[in-house]
Order: C-alpha cells, then structure tokens, then sequence
C-alpha cells in the first residue's frame, strides 16, 4: 500500500473475536482469497494490476448475501460492538429496579423525587472540602483570564438557581447526616447557543486511599431498549416523530436527605472574582454521578407505567435516554400522539422540547407550541 491510498474502515475485529464470526468454507484463487463468515465472506491477499505487474494486499467484506438468516441488521451491530464491555440486565437487575422505584422514587406536589441508590456497608464518604476549595479557585484563575468565559459560566448557575434546580446552603444551619463537596470545571463546546457546560466530578478523591462519591454509589445498568430495533420502527410508518425531554436530569427532583452531599462552591457574586465563596447543593439528580442515568430512567418508566394507554406503550418501547422517536401510520395518529405524550410528560414535571418531523402539520403545531425543533439536517440519535 502506497502513502497515496486512501481507505475507509467500515468494521474493526479485535483479534480475540475473529474466530468467533469465521466459518469453514475458504475459496481459494490466483488473487484473494475468500473466507466465509457470519457477516459476509471476508476476502484478503494480494491484488495484481494490470498495468504495473504489482500487487498490493488488502482485506475487505464483501455482503453477497441479502437473506435475513445471513445479514441481519441487528446481529451486525452486535458484532460491532461485541468489544465493548458492557453489563447486560439480568433477572436480579429487573428485581432491583423494581424494588428501587417502589421504595426510593415518590411522586409529590407535581414533581417525581429520588433518593440516591447507596452501596451497602461503604466505608466512609470524606466532605472533600478542602480539595473542592483548591479546585474551585483554579478555576476561577482560569476564567478570569477569559471574562466572556466566566460570565456565561456564572450565567449558568445563576440560571439553575433560577429554575431551582439548586439552592444555597446555610452553613450555620444544622445539618445532619453526610456532608460531601463536589468539584467542577467547564468544557468549552463547538456551539454558538451553549459554547461552555460545566462538568461536575463526582469521582474526586480526597486521596487515594479515600473515596469518591461515585465510589459509594450503586451502578446498576441503565435498562435502555434496544437501539437498532428503535431506529427499524422509526423507518417502519410513513410519518415519523422525534422529541427530546428537556434537561430531563436536572428535571429528576433528588430526595432531602440526599441533597448535602452535592454540595459544591462558586461565587457568591458572580460579576466579582474576588468575591467570597458560596456553598450551593443540587436540588435536583446530578448529571455526572455514577448512577444519574440509571435514576433518570427508573422515574421516566415508572411514570410511564402509570398510564394504561397506547401511546404510553408506545413511548416506553420507543425511549432512549432522554430521546423518544417513533412512526405512526397517519397523520391524525402524529397529532394524537404529540398531544397526549406533552400531557403526560407534563404531569411528571418534565417538558419535551426539539419536537420534529417529516409531517408539515405536525411541525406547524409544534412550532405554535414553541417547541419545534428547527434544525434542518436533524440527526437520530447523533445520526
């Protein structure tokens, strides 16, 4: 191969794997050679041109197949990701969710609350004061040398106080129970409407030897359906729906007696980097512990699971994170089902925003509504 060519790679095999999709029929000839496997004969060996009498090695897939037992859309996509280390919902998993939304997820005053999913016998988690103090001045060394930065980045707290999706702390107040400060630091995004996010580290350690909150916190796998046969629905009907729960885990209200150990620091005045420090504690699920999806998803499928509906059925099935995509046969049946899912995210304190779709009528309604989505080269699940 010559610095000249160029190739894409459609497909990457670890080699531990390689065996596990090649089958026994080889068909050998003057130039490559052709294995069998379960994705399509795979063929490697030399090329020979014509032209120079030189030969060049390569290794590509060729599909001749199209029978559904030979390419399956969804055995190729769990052949793709067949590396990656990921733990699958057992038996056990759907019992503790179950038991997690019976017990630790309440539904009040028009708002979903959840207690944080501890570990049993952790060892003690440290306040981490101290280190959140030295992190927190850091970076406000850093944005001070960028004013832009800092305002936007004081603009955003100021906003989820706002939105009381955090509050302020009274230190001379009594407080029981554990006490933990978390640090934060922002990351500077390609995009003209949130250029900056702030990160909250949840995985601070006071020291090695200490613990991290996400150390004390439970990791139980996020029960996401199945992601290709999502994306095989949605291309199923003629007119398809996409929609997105806005902010949905600053949305996930987080239990009293959880609240103290997210507490973190910033500015008491944000327009004076100089100013003392305040103690603010998240009102709300963390987006950055360990177990936020996993919270996230419990309250949305209890809330879900409420209703004896269709399209509450339909909502639960076509759900992926904090996105929901799904095709309709009609366009009446788009418009019934873009009503009655904004009631129902409604009544659990949510609110669904970035609705899109290839219906006019129902991009009209949602655009009266203010929630059309008016990105027009709109990806699915960034694709």
């Amino acid at each position: 191969m010559t610095q000249q060519d160029s190739f894409e790679i459609s497909l990457l095999v670890g080699a531990d794997h390689y065996w596990d999709i090649v089958e026994d029929h080889i068909v050998r000839g003057n130039c490559p050679t052709a294995v069998k496997s379960k994705i399509g004969y795979l063929l490697s060996g030399p090329t020979y041109s014509k032209k120079t009498n030189t030969s060049k090695t390569s290794m590509f897939i060729v599909l001749i197949s199209y029978r559904d037992e030979e390419y399956n859309l969804e055995r190729f996509w769990n052949l793709e990701s067949k590396c990656i280390n990921s733990k699958e919902l057992d038996e056990d998993d759907d019992a503790y969710i179950k038991a997690y939304q019976d017990r630790s997820i309440e539904f009040r005053e028009n708002e979903y609350f959840a207690r944080l999913p501890w570990k049993r016998d952790h060892d003690e988690l440290p306040t981490n004061l101290a280190v959140t103090k030295r992190r927190t001045e850091h970076v406000m060394k850093r944005l001070t040398q960028k004013p832009d930065m800092l305002k936007k980045y004081g603009n955003i707290i100021q906003e989820q106080e706002r939105r009381e999706f955090i509050e302020r702390v009274d230190e001379t107040a009594e407080t029981q129970g554990i006490i933990h400060y978390i640090p934060h630091h922002p990351v500077q995004k390609e995009s003209s409407t949130t250029p900056i996010r702030i990160v909250y580290d949840c995985s601070c350690r006071k020291s090695p030897n200490l613990l991290s909150l996400n150390d004390c916190l439970m990791a139980t796998s996020t029960k996401l359906n199945d992601l290709t046969k999502i994306l095989k629905r949605f291309r199923a009907n003629p007119v398809t729906i996409t929609m997105e729960i806005e902010k949905a885990f600053l949305h996930d209200g987080l239990n009293d007696d959880d609240r103290d150990v997210t507490r973190f620091l910033w500015l008491s005045n944000p327009s004076d980097p100089s100013s003392n420090l305040q103690t603010y504690r998240f009102k709300s699920v963390l987006y950055g512990a360990t177990c936020s999806p996993f919270m996230l998803n419990a309250m949305i499928l209890k809330h879900l699971q409420r209703y004896n509906s269709t399209i509450a059925t339909l909502m639960e099935r076509d759900l992926y994170v904090d996105n929901i995509l799904t095709s309709l046969q009609s366009e009446d049946d788009a418009i019934t089902y873009y009503t009655e899912a904004r009631t129902m995210i409604k009544e659990a304190g949510f609110n669904i925003r970035s609705w899109t779709s290839n219906s006019e009528n129902k991009r009209t309604l949602a655009k009266t509504k203010n929630v059309l989505d008016n990105d027009i080269n709109k990806k699915v699940l960034g694709m």
